[in-house]
């Protein structure tokens, strides 16, 4: 028997068995289908974690924009509110290492002719994801602000 005949009998056999198909087709489709399943859970958490910080800064913008007491009282209770989600500052922050030392929030008061506004400011990077390292994505920075019409209390 020649060599080319040998493989012309192996691959004609090859092609009428139709045994272990399906863990073919499994092997292929499970990598693509777990990195899809991965990314969607990264994404998912990256767009919780923004808009747990746009959620803190609305609260702050709003404390500050009714609060009449001194600056700095008013300042450090907005911030607690924007970090903790509470008045008086907590062990867990809403967003993993959104800190006051690490993202610090900016407050900006602003006259116009009709009203007054108070902007509060951030930028805090995201705490870096296997997945988006392992596909090369460097740290996600997030960039955020609020702005609340003074109305006072």
């Amino acid at each position: 028997m020649r060599p080319t005949n040998f493989l012309q009998t192996q691959f004609a056999r090859f092609r009428r068995e139709n045994e272990g198909g399906a863990m073919v087709e499994a092997l292929l489709a499970l990598p693509v289908l777990t990195m899809l399943a991965f990314g969607m859970l990264e994404f998912g958490s990256m767009f919780w974690q923004r808009e747990q910080i746009e959620t803190g800064l609305r609260d702050a913008a709003r404390y500050m924009a009714r609060c009449r007491h001194e600056s700095d009282t008013c300042e450090a209770t907005a911030r607690n509110l924007a970090y903790y989600g509470s008045v008086a500052a907590q062990p867990q922050p809403r967003v993993p290492n959104w800190v006051p030392a690490e993202s610090p929030i900016t407050f900006q008061e602003s006259s116009g002719e009709i009203q007054t506004v108070v902007t509060a400011t951030t930028t805090h990077q995201l705490v870096h994801s296997p997945l988006f390292g392992f596909l090369g994505i460097d740290e996600i920075t997030i960039t955020s602000w609020h702005d609340q019409r003074v109305i006072g209390w």
